[in-house]
């Protein structure tokens, strides 16, 4: 996403896990610091039930066009949205007041937004493991869309967040962006991972956090190459 990637504050809990209660829901704690990319969101909670697949619209982009569900160890099955314009995609990955909005609402319509679909999986014990598992794929206009959005979301990312941060190396996804963030600020602890691409005119992301427990850096990367293989891969 271009201008700011959203990251899931709610994995980043002041405990560092996320406690599941009756009925299969999830009950987290959201914690968000200026060490964060300033755009961070509250997960959905998904259901247990459900299937990791979404309908989608005729010809549209489904679940069938992220990772596989078993990509990254760790987490649950989780569910997949459907974000048929940049309104719905804006509101699920930036947070609720932010004032760039807006602005990314019409930035993302400028760049042909025809449609998306996004997926959140959370940990199953985010305590020594991941806390949440993000990916989306969202249709633009064109390649050239596409690339440019892979180049500002990590640059706004960089610039908007005072966490410690370096770049990872995917050579195997030309033109790919990858970026790790630590987090260390009032007793809140965790680290966030992220990939972003371009095929043709889809934009990907792969995002993985985590609070207390250890984030699989090298499975999450791995995540993305897989992915990246298989939306490539010549019919």
């Amino acid at each position: 996403m271009r201008r700011r990637i959203a990251v899931a504050a709610s994995a980043l809990a002041t405990a560092g896990v996320l406690a599941g209660c009756g009925g299969g829901s999830t009950v987290t704690e959201t914690v968000t610091t200026d060490q964060l990319p300033r755009t961070a969101t509250t997960a959905p909670a998904p259901s247990t039930a459900a299937t990791g697949t979404t309908e989608g619209a005729e010809g549209g982009l489904t679940g069938e066009d992220l990772p596989a569900l078993a990509g990254v160890p760790g987490v649950g099955s989780g569910s997949d949205r459907d974000l048929d314009d940049a309104g719905e995609f804006v509101d699920a990955l930036y947070q609720a007041g932010d004032p760039v909005k807006p602005q990314a609402e019409a930035r993302l319509e400028a760049a042909g937004y025809a449609d998306g679909v996004l997926r959140d999986q959370i940990g199953s014990d985010p305590s020594t493991g991941i806390a949440l598992l993000r990916s989306y794929v969202v249709e633009l206009r064109d390649e050239a869309a596409a690339r440019g959005e892979v180049e500002d979301a990590t640059d706004e990312v960089e610039s908007a967040s005072s966490a410690a941060s370096r770049d990872l190396e995917v050579p195997e996804i030309p033109g790919a962006r990858a970026m790790r963030l630590d987090v260390d600020q009032g007793g809140v602890q965790g680290a966030v991972a992220f990939v972003t691409f371009a095929v043709g005119p889809r934009l990907y992301g792969v995002q993985g956090v985590a609070g207390a427990g250890e984030l699989p850096q090298d499975e999450l990367l791995q995540a993305a190459r897989d992915l990246y293989a298989e939306v490539s891969a010549t019919p």
